[in-house]
């Protein structure tokens, strides 16, 4: 596909199956996120014509996105933002533009969208809470998670070594929190919808993962300690949905728009 000429700084790096519901996300044209499609199924080409940047891949998902931006290290540099979903979350195109245009607005490290309250979830405080706009959070689940570029590259390393994603929570706050308690949130403004059972191709796909022998290796060379479920899993400060913040981001989103419109 031929670039943009306005240039996108945010990219989508998505592990997609042959059912994969990233047709939503780039349904709408003004969308301000290039999409790498990493296919791990066996219908060669398919999904190539919807990705700005597309490859075949067979794997886990994190050792494999490891693998795809070590052998495309241009990419890191290209791009300011960095969001891993999983193939089973459905959102729209402007629900996306809007996450990122807040990840960008609170100088956020490391975040997620939170999760509609109909979605398939682990933990409850990532469903999403109406009443704000943000909630800073000690930790972002490995389903969706929202990394800046420096965060990336400290923690791209951490990819390789928890083929199930086990412990990942744990370690990522820890490398890239910067010492700040407002870099690292769940978005509560731009909900996504996870949409199947937690597991699903992973676990199918790789039946030899361990998931718990991942968490322990993670835990034992980072030394990271057994979560307290009161300080891990709770918000420690959020941002409320008011009218002004509102109409500020309404009108940022405007703003980009008529750039795009005039690049």
């Amino acid at each position: 596909m031929s670039a943009p000429t306005y240039r996108r700084k945010n990219l989508v790096i998505l592990r997609a199956g042959d059912a994969s519901l990233h047709a939503s996300w780039i349904a709408q044209p003004d969308r301000d996120f290039d999409l790498f499609i990493s296919y791990y199924g066996a219908r060669p080409q398919l999904h190539a014509s919807d990705a700005e940047h597309y490859e075949m891949r067979k794997g886990p998902k994190w050792p494999c996105i490891a693998e795809a931006l070590t052998q495309y290290p241009e990419l890191i540099e290209q791009y300011d933002a960095f969001w891993f979903p999983d193939d089973d979350v459905s959102a729209t195109t402007d629900t996306l533009n809007r996450m990122f245009a807040l990840f960008h607005a609170f100088r956020l490290s490391l975040a997620q969208p939170a999760l509609t309250s109909d979605s398939y979830y682990t933990w409850k405080v990532l469903l999403q809470d109406p009443r704000q706009l943000l909630r800073f959070v000690n930790f972002v689940e490995v389903m969706v998670p929202i990394f800046d570029r420096t965060a990336l590259k400290i923690c791209l390393p951490s990819f390789s070594e928890s083929p199930s994603g086990w412990g990942l929570d744990s370690l990522w706050p820890r490398l890239c929190g910067r010492g700040r308690p407002d870099s690292i949130a769940v978005i509560d403004a731009t909900p996504v919808r996870h949409t199947r059972p937690l597991g699903g191709d992973l676990y199918k796909n790789n039946p030899d993962m361990q998931p718990r022998d991942d968490e322990r290796r993670l835990r034992e060379k980072y030394q990271l300690q057994l979560p307290n479920e009161l300080t891990k899993y709770a918000p420690h400060g959020a941002v409320a949905f008011t009218r002004p913040l509102t109409w500020r981001l309404k009108n940022a989103l405007h703003r980009l728009r008529r750039r795009r419109r005039a690049a």
